[in-house]
Protein backbone atom coordinates (compact mmCIF):
# COMPACT_ATOMS: atom_id res chain seq x y z
CA UNK A 1 0.00 0.00 0.00
CA UNK A 2 0.96 3.15 -1.14
CA UNK A 3 1.81 5.95 1.68
CA UNK A 4 -1.68 7.74 0.80
CA UNK A 5 -3.40 4.30 0.85
CA UNK A 6 -3.72 2.93 -2.50
CA UNK A 7 -3.14 -0.49 -2.75
CA UNK A 8 -1.09 -2.43 -5.74
CA UNK A 9 -4.23 -3.72 -7.82
CA UNK A 10 -6.22 -0.12 -7.38
CA UNK A 11 -2.83 1.85 -8.53
CA UNK A 12 -2.41 -0.66 -11.33
CA UNK A 13 -6.43 -0.27 -12.30
CA UNK A 14 -5.06 3.55 -12.65
CA UNK A 15 -1.58 2.48 -14.45
CA UNK A 16 -3.91 0.01 -16.96
CA UNK A 17 -6.90 3.31 -17.84
CA UNK A 18 -4.08 5.75 -18.11
CA UNK A 19 -2.72 3.27 -20.77
CA UNK A 20 -5.86 3.13 -22.86
CA UNK A 21 -6.64 7.41 -22.16
CA UNK A 22 -2.94 7.47 -24.21
CA UNK A 23 -4.22 4.44 -26.35
CA UNK A 24 -7.50 6.93 -27.33
CA UNK A 25 -5.24 9.58 -28.57
CA UNK A 26 -3.35 7.35 -30.22
CA UNK A 27 -5.46 5.58 -32.36
CA UNK A 28 -7.32 8.65 -33.30
CA UNK A 29 -5.85 11.79 -36.08
CA UNK A 30 -8.67 13.43 -34.88
CA UNK A 31 -7.93 13.42 -31.44
CA UNK A 32 -4.37 14.31 -32.02
CA UNK A 33 -5.21 17.25 -33.84
CA UNK A 34 -8.23 18.46 -31.46
CA UNK A 35 -4.82 18.34 -28.98
CA UNK A 36 -2.57 19.94 -30.98
CA UNK A 37 -5.10 23.10 -31.56
CA UNK A 38 -6.43 23.04 -28.13
CA UNK A 39 -2.74 23.15 -26.34
CA UNK A 40 -0.36 25.03 -29.62
CA UNK A 41 2.84 24.92 -27.74
CA UNK A 42 2.98 21.86 -26.98
CA UNK A 43 4.92 18.76 -29.40
CA UNK A 44 1.78 16.34 -30.01
CA UNK A 45 4.00 13.70 -31.61
CA UNK A 46 6.15 14.06 -29.20
CA UNK A 47 3.94 13.82 -26.72
CA UNK A 48 2.79 10.60 -28.19
CA UNK A 49 6.11 8.92 -27.10
CA UNK A 50 6.57 10.60 -24.02
CA UNK A 51 3.16 9.79 -22.33
CA UNK A 52 3.73 6.29 -23.57
CA UNK A 53 6.64 6.25 -21.05
CA UNK A 54 4.52 7.69 -18.24
CA UNK A 55 2.08 4.60 -18.26
CA UNK A 56 4.62 1.99 -19.55
CA UNK A 57 8.15 1.52 -17.76
CA UNK A 58 9.89 -1.66 -19.42
CA UNK A 59 12.11 -1.50 -16.27
CA UNK A 60 9.67 -2.98 -13.70
CA UNK A 61 7.35 -5.10 -16.05
CA UNK A 62 5.56 -7.09 -13.26
CA UNK A 63 3.79 -4.48 -12.85
CA UNK A 64 1.65 -5.14 -15.95
CA UNK A 65 0.33 -8.41 -14.65
CA UNK A 66 -2.98 -10.25 -13.75
CA UNK A 67 -5.70 -9.68 -12.38
CA UNK A 68 -5.43 -6.16 -13.41
CA UNK A 69 -3.71 -6.76 -16.86
CA UNK A 70 -4.85 -9.55 -18.77
CA UNK A 71 -2.28 -12.21 -20.37
CA UNK A 72 -4.06 -10.53 -23.88
CA UNK A 73 -3.52 -7.38 -22.59
CA UNK A 74 -0.03 -7.87 -21.45
CA UNK A 75 1.34 -9.36 -25.17
CA UNK A 76 -0.86 -6.15 -26.64
CA UNK A 77 1.44 -3.75 -24.88
CA UNK A 78 4.75 -5.16 -25.07
CA UNK A 79 3.83 -5.55 -29.08
CA UNK A 80 2.64 -2.29 -29.43
CA UNK A 81 5.72 -1.08 -27.42
CA UNK A 82 8.38 -2.62 -30.20
CA UNK A 83 5.86 -0.73 -32.96
CA UNK A 84 6.58 2.47 -31.39
CA UNK A 85 10.22 2.17 -31.04
CA UNK A 86 10.08 0.90 -34.74
CA UNK A 87 8.30 3.96 -35.54
CA UNK A 88 10.75 6.07 -33.56
CA UNK A 89 13.73 5.05 -35.42
CA UNK A 90 12.11 5.74 -38.78
CA UNK A 91 10.85 9.26 -38.00
CA UNK A 92 13.32 12.13 -38.23
CA UNK A 93 14.82 13.60 -35.08
CA UNK A 94 13.21 17.08 -35.25
CA UNK A 95 9.87 16.40 -35.59
CA UNK A 96 8.04 17.73 -38.20
CA UNK A 97 4.31 18.89 -37.58
CA UNK A 98 1.81 16.84 -36.72
CA UNK A 99 -0.44 17.97 -39.74
CA UNK A 100 2.49 16.56 -41.80
CA UNK A 101 3.48 13.57 -40.04
CA UNK A 102 0.01 11.99 -40.36
CA UNK A 103 0.68 12.12 -44.04
CA UNK A 104 3.22 9.75 -43.41
CA UNK A 105 3.24 5.60 -43.45
CA UNK A 106 5.04 5.43 -39.82
CA UNK A 107 2.25 7.65 -38.34
CA UNK A 108 -0.46 5.56 -39.67
CA UNK A 109 0.91 2.41 -38.93
CA UNK A 110 1.66 3.64 -35.12
CA UNK A 111 -2.46 4.44 -35.29
CA UNK A 112 -3.24 1.64 -35.97
CA UNK A 113 -1.38 -0.28 -33.85
CA UNK A 114 -2.62 1.75 -31.14
CA UNK A 115 -6.10 1.48 -32.42
CA UNK A 116 -6.08 -2.61 -32.17
CA UNK A 117 -4.08 -2.32 -28.45
CA UNK A 118 -7.16 -0.29 -27.23
CA UNK A 119 -9.59 -3.12 -29.15
CA UNK A 120 -7.78 -5.52 -26.64
CA UNK A 121 -8.80 -3.13 -23.87
CA UNK A 122 -11.81 -2.59 -24.76
CA UNK A 123 -12.93 -5.88 -24.33
CA UNK A 124 -13.19 -5.63 -20.73
CA UNK A 125 -13.41 -1.95 -20.30
CA UNK A 126 -12.28 0.71 -17.85
CA UNK A 127 -11.77 -0.01 -14.35
CA UNK A 128 -12.51 1.97 -11.77
CA UNK A 129 -10.48 4.59 -10.41
CA UNK A 130 -11.61 4.30 -6.68
CA UNK A 131 -12.41 1.09 -5.66
CA UNK A 132 -10.44 -2.34 -6.47
CA UNK A 133 -12.53 -4.80 -8.53
CA UNK A 134 -10.31 -7.62 -8.10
Amino acid sequence: MTDDGITPILLNQRIRNGVMWYLEAASSFERQLQYQAAVPLVNVPNEMFNQWGDWIREDIPETYCEPVFSPDEQAAIWKYNAILDDVLDEVPETWPKLSELIKTKHWAYLRAAAESTLEVFLRRGFFSQDVEQF
